[in-house]
């Protein structure tokens, strides 16, 4: 797992790239579809960058995910921010032994490679409650990052980071008063 910093050159929001900010992403947890939703900030949060707002942001993400990915050449970045928005829905199929409930991911997003391998990757993961039951939001209250708990007790998306922050700021509470 990795943090990243993509300089908000990558995004539409001029008055978000004048002042300077940046915006932190995690990369590199288990399932591509994390690392996924964690290019755009969870409604209600502190922070409002959307990683994939311009071409230049989507194309510094699949260079961070390439490893990972099937090769091929990169989906439109449209059908990267509908599969973000999970475009799935469930259906039934009739089979030998009764009705399978599958996840069926709609054919307008382009059938690029990339693309399908996620969607993939995502539906597995979902479809086994021993993992969803493992996805956390960080504890961090001024942070929106998704993560996968492996080790049970993890409750911060980067413990160097969101960690030391948290821990910081209970710190100084206790010492100042504030």
């Amino acid at each position: 797992m990795a943090l990243i910093e993509i300089p908000n050159v990558y995004n539409s929001d001029m008055a978000a790239s004048a002042s300077g900010r940046s915006r932190l992403a995690i990369v590199g947890e288990p399932v591509v579809a994390v690392d996924l939703i964690n290019t755009v900030a969870a409604p209600g949060s502190a922070v409002t960058n959307d990683l994939l707002s311009a071409e230049r942001g989507a194309a510094a993400w699949w260079r961070v995910e390439r490893a990972r990915v099937p090769g091929g050449g990169l989906p439109d970045i449209q059908a990267l921010r509908r599969l973000r928005s999970a475009p799935a829905s469930t259906r039934l199929r009739l089979t030998g032994t009764g009705l399978l409930a599958e996840m069926h991911w709609h054919g307008e997003y382009g059938g690029n490679p990339r693309l399908a391998f996620i969607a993939t990757q995502a539906a597995a993961f979902l479809s086994d409650p021993s993992k969803v039951s493992k996805l956390r939001r960080c504890a961090n209250p001024a942070c929106s990052m998704i993560f996968i708990a492996v080790n049970p007790r993890r409750s911060w998306c980067a413990p160097g980071v969101c960690g030391n922050r948290v821990r910081v700021a209970r710190h100084h509470r206790r010492a100042y008063g504030t």
